[in-house]
């Protein structure tokens, strides 16, 4: 698999969900100088010191800030408009205040160097404020082109059947790539040339449909065919190679076996093309005994309650399995499967499409550039 694609500059709105070129590091003290957290009056704390409603000190035209104003100088807190009783331009306070009280220090949204989301993270909405204050009007992101031809006779005369393209085209924007969608093609020749052409556009061309070898042919005829059969059940059928130098996967025309053949052949092609970080995988425990048929590798769907795992199909997986699942793994072949309560590394569906993402984006804790 080539190495990741360039990277280009979007506004930040426009690179939300895409994989990161470089790390996100805030370049300054959010806020730069320490400011208002309300709305009060600048006051220095140990002028208030014995402070009560026996014994009020009254300040003769203090400093009035709104939310978010700088400190002047020699003030260290703020006490809040309604802790004030202004008598004419006099303010009586009937309490004492702490310093910082009041006070959003310099540093407080996030200090300078600090690193929030790493290279190959995913930029996230949460990401937008936080650039926005930053005054980040670009980032640097990676988007691979995946070029999507679906293949045969039967989805060349009838689109709108298709839905495992449609699926495929969801899954691949959720990795952070931009969807190319190809016009359905049926016949060696024909896919050959529809190869050629998306090779020429796309960074990856993923194949799939009901051509069976047509398109395995076609692919020695576009390029270079590498290999054709996967150990893995579902997607046994799974090819890929290369044209003009450009990968191509092929999926399965049956929907199940292309899902299964997504998950361990082309979403990890996506994300390389991305630069994505290394997925992480979430461990649990069988609720049942999970049983293989040894001699294959085996993929196994599975529900999630917490760290609880319940098997819901293994190897042959309807459709119905894939809706419900939140996680799935790979029984290796020379295994016959796991115990129940046995502890188990799986990948989670419902982040990446693929596996469980750093909940840190990619980098761990809030960690200064060193």
């Amino acid at each position: 698999m080539p190495g990741p694609v360039a990277a280009t500059r979007l506004p930040p709105s426009a690179a939300v969900g895409r994989v990161l070129a470089a790390p996100l590091a805030a370049g300054t003290d959010l806020p730069p100088v320490a400011v208002a957290a309300c709305d009060g009056i600048a006051v220095q704390a140990a002028r208030l010191d014995g402070a009560g409603s026996y014994t009020p000190v009254v300040l003769a035209r203090p400093a009035r800030l709104a939310q978010g104003d700088p400190l002047p100088g020699g003030a260290d807190a703020v006490v809040a408009d309604q802790d004030v009783l202004w008598r004419g331009d006099k303010a009586e306070l009937s309490r004492p205040v702490a310093p910082g009280e009041g006070v959003r220090a310099a540093g407080r949204d996030i200090g300078a160097g600090t690193v929030w989301r790493r290279q190959g993270a995913v930029l996230s909405r949460w990401d937008l404020t936080l650039l926005a204050a930053l005054e980040v009007c670009e980032v640097p992101v990676r988007i691979p082109r995946v070029a999507l031809l679906p293949t045969g006779a039967r989805l060349a005369a009838s689109p709108r059947l298709d839905g495992i393209s449609a699926c495929l085209a969801a899954l691949i924007a959720a990795e952070g790539a931009s969807v190319q969608a190809v016009p359905a093609v049926a016949g060696r020749a024909e896919i050959a040339a529809a190869m050629v052409r998306a090779a020429d556009e796309a960074d990856l061309v993923i194949a799939t449909g009901g051509a069976g070898d047509h398109m395995a042919a076609a692919l020695a005829d576009a390029g270079g065919l590498a290999g054709q059969g996967i150990a893995l059940r579902p997607g046994t059928t799974a090819g890929f190679g290369t044209v003009a130098g450009r990968p191509v996967i092929l999926l399965p025309g049956c929907p199940a076996d292309a899902l299964g053949a997504w998950l361990v052949l082309a979403a990890p092609a996506v994300r390389s093309l991305a630069g994505a970080s290394p997925l992480l995988p979430r461990q649990g425990r069988l609720a049942r005994k999970l049983v293989s048929t040894p001699g294959v590798a085996e993929l196994a769907l599975l529900a999630a309650d917490e760290d609880v795992l319940i098997p819901l199909a293994v190897g042959d997986l309807p459709l119905g399995a894939f809706a419900r699942a939140q996680a799935y793994l790979v029984v290796p072949a020379a295994s016959e499967g796991y115990d129940q309560g046995a502890l188990v590394d799986c990948s989670d569906l419902k982040q990446g499409q693929g596996a469980a993402l750093d909940p840190q984006g990619g980098g761990g804790p809030l960690d200064p550039i060193p």
